[in-house]
């Protein structure tokens, strides 16, 4: 029984970190597309992502970003398991982890907390913010640690600065268009958020398609 529990916990080992992403990736797409087609006169480069819950659809918009959320960390976190511990220093694995889970934790509550309610607002703004910080510090990580990785092939992780460069551009346009003189820049944030939410669903699928593939 004993033998039997440990090669069902190393299957899992091997293959739940990339099945874990492609569900993650699924369920948010499917939550976004429902409520984007539930949304009459929806503009991509002028309405932010999170609009898409003041919709009709909006409950699949939320549905979908919650569990989007939850899978992304069992993905994250069995990704880390599947790095040689002795080649990447515990440390920045700690790092990795805490910070992929403070973003994912509050990408799950920016979906939860969404609506036109001040307060609401007000909890979905703050906690999309700490995601998107998070995030970057995450994914740069992870990156890092899957370069040095004998596991990974290197251009796996020199493709997922595409994706910090991304989330860095959105983060640098937000925190300019806060000072009153350069509010104008608000204008392009839709569309930067749409390009980084794109970028991060391609380096789900990407590592988890990878993951799978190699058997890990």
């Amino acid at each position: 029984m004993q033998k039997i529990k440990v090669n069902s916990n190393k299957s899992i080992h091997k293959i739940s970190s990339g099945v874990f992403g492609l569900l993650s990736i699924t369920f948010g797409i499917i939550g976004d597309l429902i409520a984007y087609l539930m949304y009459p006169g929806y503009d991509l480069r002028r309405k932010a992502v999170s609009s898409l819950c003041l919709g009709p659809g909006g409950l699949f918009f939320q549905t979908g970003t919650v569990v989007s959320g939850l899978f992304a960390i069992l993905f994250l976190i069995y990704l880390l398991r599947t790095f040689n511990d002795d080649e990447i220093n515990e440390n920045i694995k700690k790092y990795a982890r805490i910070s992929a889970i403070i973003s994912c934790v509050s990408f799950i509550i920016l979906g939860a907390f969404c609506g036109s309610n001040p307060i609401i607002a007000y909890i979905h703004g703050i906690n999309a913010v700490i995601s998107w910080i998070f995030g970057l510090l995450y994914i740069s990580l992870y990156n890092f640690i899957i370069i040095k990785s004998s596991n990974y092939s290197k251009y796996l992780g020199y493709f997922g600065f595409v994706t910090t460069f991304t989330l860095s551009l959105m983060l640098v346009f937000f925190l300019l268009h806060l000072f009153p003189f350069l509010r104008f820049l608000m204008i392009i944030l839709p569309t930067l958020e749409w390009m980084n939410t794109f970028s991060l669903i391609l380096w789900y699928l990407v590592v988890s398609i990878y993951v799978i593939h190699k058997r890990i």
